[in-house]
Parts: structure tokens; C-alpha cells; sequence
């Protein structure tokens, strides 16, 4: 691969590559590499065969967009100002799109390092900057004929197929067993009344996985990856992803007080905000779950089994916040063995 990512972005540039090297990639089908020329580094990313022009989430968009979604949400996000990657090429062949090269300091490894040192005020500084991030992209996210991002959302459908891709990988395919009929047709009924819910909320501009491996820092300022999934979404869907990210487990108190901060700076009412962010933390977190048994199931990638847990036990502290949906924190019980072992800070 690296030898046919050398030979495609020699072409492009009409000169000699030095060096190509592979990177750690995420969940995605899509692969990413440094490369090395004699005037600098890029990033070279690598679409799967055959799915080079849609999306790795599922969607309910039906039109043709003509283009790759990453660079239409990349033209949009770089055309209100937001720090994104540079797209230096289009879509090159064996699907290649070179990207300007942020580095290597990901929000992870910051959060991460603040939480070794027990620096909470280091940490919260760290989530204030990322909160007042999604704040601005939030307030600059107009709607625009020319981005692919307002013509899909989340809508019942869509919410509805995430809850039940929980119910099919989450619980069936990750211990092997069939959910009795009584109890998948109550799952459904309970959780399309969550998405009946969610749906009537105000919906604007939504990432879908801003969370801290798509965030990046570079010269002192943070940088969003892994756009391509954009749509409408509820007000705070971005804000559940970061702050109940699996992979960096934050203390209640300061979640509480980041949602109080998110409100504030979009000028919204707080107990609102705070009781949507944990209706979308189940909805949301009861997802993730499913998608990362899913991701060891297909795409032959275990490595995010280990985030299962921290992202039930998110919901079962969400279920306690929203007690008119009790319901289903019972009818998951026996089937969740983490929610018998409880070790996420509530």
C-alpha cells in the first residue's frame, strides 16, 4: 500500500517522495498515511474500494451529490472560518485525497496526560477550550444549499435503526443469544418513544463524532477531523459526544459544570440543555455500544471491545437522570452484565 501511496502523490505533485509512512487509523474503513517530500509532510488518505463517495455512517440522504463528502464538508466548514485539515488535492485514483498535515498531538493524548498528572484544573481547561469550539461552530453553522450536511438528519428512522443496530451487535451478535420477542418488542416501544423525543428537538449543524480522537491541536489551536458524516442533528448531540466520550471518562462534576458552560455561551436555557444531553447520552452512548461490536464483527477489528463498557454504564447513569424512561434500565438489566459491575464516576 505504501508503494501505491507513493506513486499516486509523486504524480501529483510531479516530484520524488521520500518516505511513506502508515499511520494509526480509527474505525473507519479509510486508511491514512504520512508522506514525506523533500519540501515538507502530508497526509494521505485512503478511501476503501468501492465506497470512496459515501459516507461511514448510515444515513437517510438520497440524492447525488457528485463529490466526496469529506471535501464538501471540508469546503463548508473552511468557508465560516473553522480549523480543519487543507484538502491539497481532489480525489485522486485508487481513491487518494492528500490533506495538509496537522501533526500529531491529539485532544486524546491531552486529555489523556491531564488525567495522569490528577490535574483537574489542567483537564478542565483542556474540555473549556474544546466546549467553546463547539459553541462558536454552533453559532457560525448557517445553513448552506452547497453542503451536504443540511440535506440529511437525524430523523426518526435513523434514530430507530441506531437503537435496534444496539439491540442486533450490542447484545445478540456480542453474546451469541436471541433477545426474546416480548422483550425486543418493548425495547422498541420504548426507545421510539425516546426517538419520537429526541426528534422534536431544535436540530442544527451536528459533526456526529466530535469526541477526542477527532480533535487535534496545532500552534495552540484545536482542528476538527472526521467531518464527512456531518447533518442535522439535536442541539447538544455534539456536546454528548464529547463529554461522554468513551474513550475518556470524565467525573460528574465536571460534566455538570461543562453543560452549564455550553448553555451559557449559546445563550440557552441550562436545565433544558442538561436534560437533553441525557436523553441523547442513551440514545447516543447505546449506539456506540453496538458499533464497536459491530466494528470486531465485520470489519475484523476488536481493539474497541474495551469501550463497550464505559459507554453502558454512561447510559445506566443517563437512565437514573431521565426516570420516565426507567423502563428500559430494567428491561436491560439482565442482559448487561457491566450494569451489575458497575465502575463509571456518576
Amino acid at each position: 500500500m505504501e508503494a501505491l501511496i507513493s506513486e499516486v502523490v509523486s504524480d501529483f505533485f510531479g516530484r520524488e517522495v521520500r518516505k511513506v509512512v502508515g499511520l494509526y487509523g480509527d474505525a473507519s474503513y479509510r486508511r491514512y498515511f504520512r508522506v514525506f517530500l523533500d519540501d515538507g509532510t502530508f497526509i494521505a488518505m485512503k478511501m476503501p474500494e468501492g465506497a470512496s463517495s459515501v459516507s461511514e455512517e448510515i444515513t437517510n440522504y438520497e440524492g447525488e451529490l457528485g463529490e466526496l463528502p469529506y471535501i464538501n464538508v471540508a469546503r463548508y466548514l473552511s468557508s465560516i472560518g473553522a480549523n480543519v485539515p487543507k484538502v491539497i488535492s481532489p480525489l485522486l485514483r485508487c481513491g487518494v485525497l492528500i490533506l495538509e498535515d496537522l501533526g500529531d498531538v491529539l485532544f486524546y493524548a491531552l486529555a489523556d496526560s491531564a488525567k495522569g498528572s490528577g490535574s483537574s484544573d489542567r483537564l478542565a481547561h483542556i474540555y473549556l477550550e474544546a466546549v467553546g469550539l463547539l459553541a462558536w461552530l454552533k453559532d457560525r453553522a448557517v445553513p448552506s444549499d452547497g453542503c451536504i450536511a443540511f440535506k440529511r438528519s437525524f430523523d426518526e428512522r435513523l434514530l430507530n435503526w441506531e437503537f435496534y443496530h444496539f439491540l442486533e451487535y450490542g447484545v445478540e451478535a456480542r453474546f451469541g443469544i436471541e433477545v426474546p420477542h416480548t422483550t425486543k418488542e418493548e425495547f422498541v416501544r420504548i426507545t421510539r418513544l425516546i426517538s419520537s423525543e429526541i426528534s422534536r428537538m431544535n436540530y442544527i449543524f451536528t459533526h456526529r463524532d466530535f469526541q477526542s480522537r477527532n480533535l487535534m491541536q496545532k500552534d495552540g489551536r484545536l482542528y476538527m477531523l472526521d467531518f464527512q458524516d456531518a447533518l442535522l442533528g439535536p442541539e447538544v448531540y455534539d456536546l454528548v459526544s464529547l463529554l461522554r466520550d468513551s474513550y475518556v471518562v470524565l467525573d460528574s462534576e465536571l460534566v455538570e459544570r461543562l453543560i452549564r458552560e455550553y448553555a451559557s455561551l449559546r445563550n440557552l436555557d441550562p436545565e433544558r440543555i442538561r436534560e437533553e444531553f441525557y436523553l441523547i447520552t442513551i440514545q447516543r452512548k447505546l449506539k456506540d455500544a453496538g458499533r464497536f461490536v459491530y466494528i470486531e464483527k465485520v470489519k475484523g477489528n476488536p481493539a474497541y471491545l474495551r469501550y463497550i463498557a464505559p459507554s453502558l454504564l454512561y447510559v445506566k447513569d443517563a437512565l437514573e437522570k431521565v426516570p420516565r424512561y426507567s423502563p428500559l434500565k430494567g428491561l436491560l438489566l439482565d442482559l448487561l452484565p457491566e450494569w451489575r459491575n458497575d465502575g463509571v464516576d456518576k
